[in-house]
């Protein structure tokens, strides 16, 4: 790199360290808008600010691409005990549970592994299924809480409580079908009950009431889109995204304000150096994650003219909630990627972990199905506990988030940016249909998929 690059980053570096922007704009997603979930008022008020500040920090077309879909909005729920004594719990719905007023027997499965799905396929039909919200270290991948409840469906469950692994009496929330209605009531409960009903067992069966007043309807929804446009490789974009929404229970100051207020801090930042990106760096952020990657999936529906375009997406959801510098986890069978990018990291300062891996459950899966490549940013030595932390909870806030962590975040992956789009050495190409079947076969997801009713092709 000429002298004129390396001042330049060292620029970048001075700026995102002592930046407050990224903080700031955490902030008023958080205080101001609330939870910015899908439909609600502070959803409306997050994509003008976000836009504004896309202008504000001159970027290239910012804008807004409004889609629709299957819209949910939380009424009232209740979860009571009828035998073998009456007693009402504390509970919340699962987005895109409708409304229904059912009975019966509690059935409780464990952690919900297919194994243990198995095992009480011939008792499930009927009853009233408990899962806990946790995948065991010992399986060999994560169980999401939709495969769960996936299953549970499939083999005749009248309804589906889904009871939270950490004490500390918080419900956890998650959609429990992807925009669309899901058949039977499900609903979240703390620890705590959920261990108080099993406690109950020892007298007897156990039924449970459920009762939920829920709406789902048709809603508009927008994307945010702001272009950094290469100099010397415009036709090549590399997409750089994070959901700014979060749980309506919450302001999901973690889950995602912390990746969409780094996107824009790269964005800022990168801008004072426009003339030294290569090719175009395109940011998105993305509503409706939390209930179906519902954004992604219509960006890449609304652009798949245009994919081939597409070099590299690099979904950043969860940048900014730790300290530590993160890696890539490559989406899927990545492998000749994987020395280019670690070759770009070196060049960004330092050595940076990145390796094969897929996970269905954020943003850069639609891009995946559509063929482009794309990887993950995260901590790559975090131990797989299998739970959330605070996340998908009330306590989903502010406070759990520090400015020193956006910053780092921010002035690690713009180096990365900057760096990529110059690459030389990038051998992005688009996948086959066939190639991510066989894909999806291998990590053994195409199951999984079909049992969510998502399966793509």
């Amino acid at each position: 790199m000429d002298n004129g690059f390396l001042e330049a980053e060292k620029q970048l570096i001075g700026d995102l360290a002592t930046s407050r922007e990224a903080w700031n704009n955490l902030v008023v997603l958080c205080d101001r808008f609330g939870s910015r979930f899908g439909g609600t008022e502070g959803e409306k008020g997050a994509r003008d600010y976000i836009l504004g500040k896309m202008r504000e920090y001159g970027l290239d077309d910012p804008h807004t691409e409004e889609f629709s879909y299957t819209g949910w909005v939380r009424g009232v729920t209740t979860l009571e005990s009828t035998a073998p004594q009456a007693q009402e719990f504390p509970v919340i719905a699962l987005p895109y549970t409708g409304t229904h007023d059912i009975e019966g027997e509690l059935l409780h499965v464990g952690y919900g592994t297919p194994t243990d799905f198995g095992a009480y396929a011939d008792h499930i039909p009927g009853k009233i299924v408990m899962a806990a919200a946790r995948s065991p270290s010992y399986y060999r991948r994560g169980i999401h809480r939709c495969e769960k409840i996936g299953r549970a469906i499939a083999l005749g469950a009248r309804g589906f409580i889904w009871m939270r692994w950490d004490a500390g009496f918080l419900p956890e929330t998650g959609a429990a079908r992807w925009n669309r209605e899901v058949e039977v009531p499900c609903v979240g409960v703390a620890r705590e009950y959920g261990e108080e009903m099993l406690r109950m067992a020892k007298a007897g069966p156990v039924r449970v009431r459920i009762r939920t007043e829920n709406e789902v309807r048709p809603m508009p929804s927008w994307n945010i889109v702001g272009d950094l446009r290469g100099a010397t490789k415009p036709d090549e974009v590399i997409v750089i995204g994070a959901h700014f929404d979060g749980h309506d229970i919450a302001p999901g100051a973690m889950d995602d304000g912390s990746g969409a207020v780094v996107v824009l801090e790269i964005a800022r930042a990168l801008a004072a150096h426009r003339h030294l990106l290569g090719r175009t760096l395109r940011f998105i952020t993305f509503p409706l994650e939390e209930i179906g990657l519902i954004g992604a999936y219509a960006y890449v529906d609304a652009h798949r003219h245009e994919v081939e375009k597409f070099k590299f997406m690099l979904n950043l959801d969860g940048a900014g909630r730790g300290a530590e510098f993160g890696g890539v986890q490559l989406q899927g069978d990545r492998t000749e990627l994987a020395l280019p990018l670690r070759n770009v990291g070196r060049a960004a300062g330092g050595n940076m972990v990145v390796d094969n891996g897929l996970s269905l459950y954020s943003d850069h899966f639609p891009f995946v199905l559509a063929g482009v490549p794309a990887g993950s940013y995260a901590r790559m030595d975090a131990p797989a506990t299998g739970v959330r932390g605070w996340g998908h909870t009330a306590a989903d806030t502010l406070d759990k988030v520090s400015p020193a962590n956006l910053q780092s975040s921010a002035q690690h992956i713009a180096r990365l940016m900057l760096h990529l789009s110059n690459a030389e050495d990038w051998p992005a190409r688009l996948q086959t249909q066939a190639e991510i079947e066989a894909i999806l076969k291998r990590y053994e997801l195409d199951e999984v998929l079909r049992l969510e009713l998502r399966y793509p092709f």
